[in-house]
């Protein structure tokens, strides 16, 4: 698995239609909860998520730029556990509709980081 970023996007369809005119298609697209991937070699390189179904999930706020690092790790629960606290700023939890379980860090510069192990693929 390897790191990827995500687009946090207020127009999905805007987005969308941008990032598939540089890309091509995406492997996958979930209108309904405003989710797309666009993939190489099996693994994720680029995401897109719309701003509503991320802040349900996740501390992202308007200041964050739109894009945040995802970092695969053996285990989320430890790598939370090694940081610094204030580093922290969504405990780990299950997010069964991704099928990983993830836990979100803002980095010393402020940028917002996921990380996550999978538990379903």
């Amino acid at each position: 698995m390897s790191v990827h970023a995500r687009v946090v996007a207020d127009d999905f369809p805007a987005t969308l239609r941008f990032y598939t005119g540089l890309l091509g298609e995406p492997e996958t697209v979930v209108r309904d909860f405003e989710y797309a991937s666009f993939d190489q070699d099996g693994e994720t390189v680029l995401a897109i998520l719309g701003r509503r179904a991320a802040e349900a999930v996740m501390p992202v706020g308007r200041g964050d730029g739109g894009v945040l690092v995802v970092v695969p790790v053996p285990d989320v629960d430890a790598t939370v556990a090694a940081l610094e606290a204030e580093l922290v700023v969504a405990e780990a939890a299950d997010r069964p509709g991704w099928g990983v379980r993830s836990a979100y860090l803002r980095d010393p510069e402020g940028n917002l980081v996921e990380v996550q192990t999978w538990t379903a693929r």
